[in-house]
């Protein structure tokens, strides 16, 4: 393997060829160019194995696990500044336009709910649902509708003068709006940024992340389907929040897990791979 002793050497033998090669005078004779031209060759040779050893010390360092931006870290810092940080997490029946909303999360960065209420929805929970929200159908009996949700006063208090983080901003906050638009409710007062392609900046990535791919990859998994809830993922909000301002993209990994995958010849199992869909 080339080490940068080995390369200083080369660039110096080649410094003293080069030198050497400038300093004589033109050719005056055939013995003379006869011998220019084998310094030339060997030169050459030297400069042509001094940038193989460079470009696979430049491939070495190109393989190197990526950094996390300042910017990204400097943003999630700034915010963990902010005393009126929160972190919201929206439940739905489905993906589209008419879907009703389950559940309403608000928590600060401390963890401490702000705001947490189940909604009554007009079609009955599906299994699948059920499934992937972690709300059951009894949860769901003596729920109020979403019009008397919206006109308490604890919905709107929770979001007054918050500024409010969501894994999906883009979905939450639109469900939110259909939803109040559906019923003829006032929009909610809801100011804030989106987790999720923060996240994506911060790794790097090509598709969007899932809330769950993160908190495992930084040491801190969800809990697993239905027993995961709401709850669990404006917490792993949080922790991805944490994490990105430390700029740590992945939990430490041990002695032992570090030599299983190098000797299973396996590759970088944390090098980002996300699914297309979302959280």
């Amino acid at each position: 393997m080339t080490n940068t002793h080995d390369i200083m050497q080369q660039s110096e033998a080649i410094t003293a060829l080069l030198s050497a090669e400038e300093q004589t005078q033109p050719v005056a004779s055939l013995s003379e160019w006869e011998a220019r031209h084998v310094s030339r060759a060997a030169l050459t040779e030297r400069i042509s194995q001094l940038g193989q050893a460079v470009a696979s010390l430049q491939r070495r360092a190109a393989a190197l696990p990526t950094l996390a931006g300042r910017e990204h870290v400097q943003w999630a810092q700034a915010l963990l500044a902010f005393s009126n940080l929160a972190f919201l997490e929206v439940d739905t029946d489905g993906l589209y336009a008419d879907a009703d909303i389950l559940r309403i999360v608000l928590i600060d960065q401390s963890g401490t709910v702000l705001y947490d209420q189940v909604v009554q929805p007009r079609r009955p929970l599906t299994p699948k649902i059920a499934h992937l929200t972690g709300i059951t159908p009894e949860m769901l009996v003596q729920a109020p509708t979403l019009a008397e949700v919206w006109r308490s006063p604890q919905l709107v208090a929770a979001f007054v003068g918050r500024y409010v983080l969501s894994f999906n901003l883009e979905f939450d906050s639109g469900k939110l709006s259909e939803s109040a638009a559906r019923y003829g409710l006032p929009p909610l007062p809801l100011v804030g940024d989106c987790l999720m392609l923060r996240a994506q900046d911060y790794y790097g990535a090509y598709h969007y992340p899932k809330l769950a791919d993160l908190c495992e990859r930084l040491g801190a998994p969800l809990p697993p389907h239905p027993q995961q809830d709401a709850l669990d993922r404006a917490r792993g909000q949080v922790h991805l929040l944490r994490m990105m301002a430390q700029g740590i993209t992945h939990a430490p990994v041990t002695h032992q897990v570090a030599d299983e995958v190098e000797t299973s010849g396996a590759g970088d199992p944390f090098l980002p791979d996300f699914p297309d869909e979302a959280e």
